[in-house]
């Protein structure tokens, strides 16, 4: 083990200890949220802030007031949900499967990271020589091009990438 390997078991360990103090309702509502978000920030900005009453031209403006009403609102679900499963005398099965979300977010997360890195112009970070001595590198950098291509082959991403991509086509520049 190496330097790198010690820094990717210190982030898993930070997102399995994040994923157990939050629970898995929390986890998975901070992912919808922030990809709900996003989608209702592009879509529906311009109907919300219509809705609210705001007077504003600014698409930056309309973006963040939908993304931030979105992200608020799924976060008091995730809590409220979290509440009736505590009173449920379910939360320790909640905090457990917080950490197993917790540490697969992470090494997709990771996994990203490490593939942009290896990516990059020179691909010399982390150094040839720290690559091959890491016991995690390998396995963590192969999750992520793994998980993908296994969600590319449910019907309904597929169905839903299509339409981002024909959403991309559209968009002037």
């Amino acid at each position: 083990m190496n330097w790198l390997d010690w820094v990717l078991v210190a982030l898993l360990v930070f997102a399995a200890f994040k994923g157990f103090s939050r629970g898995f309702i929390v986890e998975v509502g901070s992912l919808v949220a922030l990809v709900g978000g996003v989608w209702a920030g592009i879509h529906l900005s311009e109907r919300v802030v219509d809705a609210i009453g705001l007077d504003t031209k600014s698409a930056a403006v309309a973006f963040l007031v939908t993304f931030l009403l979105v992200l608020v609102g799924v976060h008091l679900l995730a809590k409220g949900l979290t509440t009736l499963i505590d009173m449920a005398q379910l939360s320790l099965p909640n905090k457990w499967a917080g950490v197993a979300f917790g540490l697969l977010r992470s090494a997709f997360t990771i996994s990203i990271a490490l593939n942009l890195m290896a990516g990059s112009r020179d691909g010399s970070l982390p150094s040839d020589r720290v690559r091959e001595g890491s016991s995690l590198y390998a396995p963590i950098q192969s999750f992520a091009p793994f998980v993908v291509p296994v969600l590319g082959e449910t019907k309904w991403l597929a169905h839903a990438m299509g339409k981002l991509q024909e959403e991309i086509r559209t968009i002037e520049l």
